[in-house]
């Protein structure tokens, strides 16, 4: 992702706005205001509320797909696989709330349709790469071959998303990512293959 340090600044000041004040409150004024530039100054940058908020989406699709780089290059067993996309969620939204609450927030999605498209395109990219690992567990016999791959997906990436709004709601009342792991590892318990 090629960004200038100025522009990751406004995308990270953006997520903050929406994260803390609301996705309308995401105004040039309020931007401006927050990375202390002009507001002409951000038009150099960026042509319109839109365009940021598409590199919003960007930004974290690029976090995804380089995590999801490194699991398919480390080789580890496709559970392990499954672990590490899922631990390395937990760990991203902890480090960074305010990016778990917009990218599980559904105000920014009711403002415009092409940003729904977006987050499904990420999304597919999620499903396709855990289902991946999902199959190739089940050929290899570390996850009962019986359960469509699709709702185990669905049943990993759901609970990660009600944790992750749990958490949300609470302002961080809880540690996200020892509550994310002790729900992963309850889920793969009820799912594996023990011999």
């Amino acid at each position: 992702m090629e960004l200038t340090q100025r522009q990751m600044d406004m995308v990270k000041a953006a997520i903050d706005i929406i994260a803390n004040k609301g996705y309308e409150k995401l105004t040039t004024k309020n931007l401006a205001a927050e990375i202390g530039v002009t507001e002409a100054a951000l038009y150099r940058h960026f042509k319109s509320k839109r365009e940021l908020v598409t590199m919003v989406l960007s930004y974290f699709e690029f976090l995804s797909c380089e995590v999801l780089t490194e699991i398919r290059e480390s080789n580890c067993a496709p559970v392990d696989c499954i672990r590490k996309f899922v631990l390395n969620r937990y760990e991203l939204f902890s480090r960074n709330s305010a990016l778990a609450k917009v990218m599980f927030s559904e105000e920014l999605f009711k403002n415009d349709p092409g940003f729904t498209g977006q987050y499904q395109s990420i999304m597919h990219i999620h499903r396709g790469e855990v289902v991946a690992f999902i199959q190739k567990a089940q050929k290899e016999g570390s996850i009962d071959g019986g359960l469509d791959p699709t709702q185990l997906f669905r049943i990993i990436v759901g609970s990660m998303r009600l944790i992750v709004s749990q958490w949300n709601m609470c302002e961080g009342g809880f540690d996200l990512q020892a509550e994310g792991e002790a729900l992963l590892e309850t889920i793969i318990y009820m799912i594996e293959v023990r011999k």
